[in-house]
């Protein structure tokens, strides 16, 4: 059966055309089943930065979950084999609050992990994934990527009661709070002004790595910023840089990620509809013996891209009587829906549903009526 993507939501197309993509690189499904001992994520807390999660007790008495989320699902499951790289994809439904409705949804995620003996291309192909799992969606997109090695070493010389501080005013480019705590806990002024320039320095890749690798960094800070440079060169080279951005305010928890972090946009959606990075220390913590990046497109975001686009619940609703033959509504409606289509067929226009177009079928022949929506 041919699938006529026109007639698709955003999310079901994103996930045909993502499904494809990860296939093509050699990634295989990973499915899963509804259902996670709830301990695994009260560990886990803050990696999946859930409010609260759907929990209830199986037939045993033990304490179950909806599943939130996939990537700690996969870890669990992951078995290491030394220089072997296991490259997973998912496309399965979670259940936490909508970013959109912040209520309780059954929501479509897909995206993709990459674990193992993971080296410099790996980084760069995940990172070109992401690029182009945002352009499957829109044209109109944006993926920013940051360091959490680069931000953790420039870090190194600060007490750790202040880095979670420092690192939350860091993501709110909040430099006047960053200054008066630098200054609280005694970091020296070459570390303030170096976190004062990372920052405000944003956009292009060559830009800002040209301004850092003016900054007196210690040899971690360095190797960071090389493999984010050499990262961004290959995907130049490949023609998939002009849509990306660094930016160092995008940061996540210490105590997970230990290297490159993703977030992506598109327009029309306020909200990231894709995040994630590299989680070494994840996997550390699930004495998983690894390296691992990776990332999720969040599919409910992509609701407000159909509302923009189509403000319609159908293109044609269609209109027969008690008279017209079967086969005939059958055959017209069959011949609009080729032409790519949705269409409803109903006796009467049903109350509360609009159209683009109003059709009626008369002695076998259609006619377009006038409508008002």
């Amino acid at each position: 059966m041919k699938i006529n993507k026109n007639t698709m939501k955003s999310d079901e197309k994103a996930t045909f055309e993502l499904r494809g993509l990860y296939e093509k690189y050699g990634y295989s499904r990973f499915k899963t089943g509804k259902f996670e001992e709830y301990e695994l994520y009260v560990r886990n807390k803050d990696f999946i930065a859930a409010d609260s999660i759907i929990t209830f007790s199986d037939t045993n008495g033990k304490l179950m979950a909806l599943k939130p989320d996939l990537t700690l699902s996969i870890v669990k499951n992951y078995r290491y084999i030394p220089g072997y790289v296991e490259k997973v994809y998912y496309s399965e439904n979670i259940y936490r609050a909508s970013k959109t409705t912040h209520a309780y949804r059954e929501i479509l995620q897909t995206g993709l992990e990459c674990m193992g003996d993971i080296d410099i291309y790996n980084l760069c192909e995940v990172t070109a994934l992401a690029a182009r799992s945002l352009s499957a969606i829109s044209s109109d997109y944006l993926l920013e990527i940051s360091h959490m090695g680069l931000i953790e070493a420039m870090l190194s010389s600060v007490e750790n009661s202040a880095k979670e501080q420092i690192v939350k005013r860091i993501s709110e480019k909040n430099l006047h709070e960053l200054h008066s705590l630098c200054r609280e806990y005694g970091v020296d002024e070459e570390t303030d002004r170096n976190l004062e320039i990372l920052v405000s320095t944003y956009g292009n890749y060559r830009k800002v790595i040209d301004r850092l690798k003016k900054l007196n960094l210690n040899r971690e800070a360095a190797q960071a910023l090389k493999e984010i440079e050499c990262i961004c060169s290959a995907l130049s080279a490949n023609r998939l840089a002009r849509n990306i951005n660094v930016d160092f305010s995008i940061v996540n928890d210490m105590s997970y990620y230990s290297g490159i972090l993703y977030k992506g946009f598109v327009r029309g959606i306020p909200s990231s509809v894709l995040s994630g990075g590299q989680y070494d220390r994840l996997m550390e913590r699930m004495d998983r013996k690894a390296g691992a990046i990776g990332f999720a497109v969040y599919l409910d975001a992509l609701d407000r891209l159909d509302a923009d686009e189509n403000p319609f619940d159908y293109d044609v609703i269609l209109l027969y009587d008690e008279d017209t033959d079967a086969a005939d509504v059958l055959r017209i409606a069959r011949s609009i829906r080729d032409g790519g289509e949705k269409v409803l067929t109903e006796r009467t226009v049903p109350s509360k549903l609009t159209c683009r177009k109003l059709m009626k079928i008369e002695n076998g022949e259609v006619s377009t009526v006038e409508y008002n929506g």
